[in-house]
């Protein structure tokens, strides 16, 4: 048993017309790409973590196709929100959904505590944080702010379930915490105190990737797992 992870699927088979492919030859083939590498890699005993942008579906419903897509593909999978996945909705009615279509292996990450081989999961979103100064004045503040609250509530929510730490505490966020330039690390230093040992993020495409940063800051180490950025391969992380 093991946890890989994989955010950014992007996945369009319900709407072929926003497939990733028109940004170029990187994205060509990639659904196909995407099943082909995960089923050389993945096991049915294995775990899956997707931080965010899963289906360009705007509907949960309309997203169906996306979610039999992975569901169909080995493993248990752990969904947590991306800035593109618009077809988000209450929990209740996002597993009611999932319940209706049988996609039983197929679980949502929102502040909440997941457990899987021996690790505590949780996550959130997350925000731009390119560098401090862009976030003063503007409503990007605001949602920073929130993002912040449900930062420090996932630790919380993890250290309610393991008192001692006992467990390898992972968190699932979609906006990468600390970039490459690592001038503004305050979502970063917030996991490292609050003990998060492993945090998976993706959202960076392209020529973007230059900002990715991996490595580790006070104990808690981070890792880029954009869908392009990894060879839309599911990278093993525990």
């Amino acid at each position: 048993m093991a946890i890989y992870a994989l955010a950014d699927l992007h996945l369009s088979l319900s709407n072929p017309d926003k497939s990733m492919e028109v940004f170029g030859s990187s994205w060509g083939d990639y659904i196909s790409r995407v099943s082909d590498n995960w089923k050389k890699t993945v096991t049915a005993s294995d775990t899956v973590l997707i931080a965010g942008d899963i289906s360009w579906a705007t509907y949960v419903d309309k997203a169906e196709e996306d979610f039999r897509f992975i569901s169909e593909l080995p493993g248990r999978k752990l969904l947590s929100r991306g800035n593109h996945d618009y077809w988000w909705t209450t929990m209740k009615k996002m597993e009611e959904f999932f319940a209706q279509k049988g996609f039983n292996d197929l679980e949502f990450v929102r502040t909440n505590v997941v457990e899987a081989d021996g690790c505590l999961i949780s996550g959130t979103r997350g925000w731009m944080i390119e560098t401090k100064e862009s976030l003063e004045g503007s409503d990007n503040r605001k949602i920073y702010e929130r993002e912040k609250l449900r930062i420090n509530m996932c630790i919380d929510e993890l250290k309610k379930a393991d008192p001692e730490h006992a467990k390898k505490h992972i968190m699932m966020i979609h906006y990468p915490p600390v970039t490459s330039r690592m001038d503004f690390t305050e979502f970063a230093d917030m996991m490292a105190e609050g003990g998060i040992d492993i945090c998976v993020y993706g959202h960076l495409h392209g020529t973007a990737h230059k900002k990715a940063y991996e490595g580790e800051i006070n104990g808690c180490k981070f890792i880029c797992t954009s869908a392009d950025f990894v060879g839309f391969t599911p990278v093993k992380i525990v």
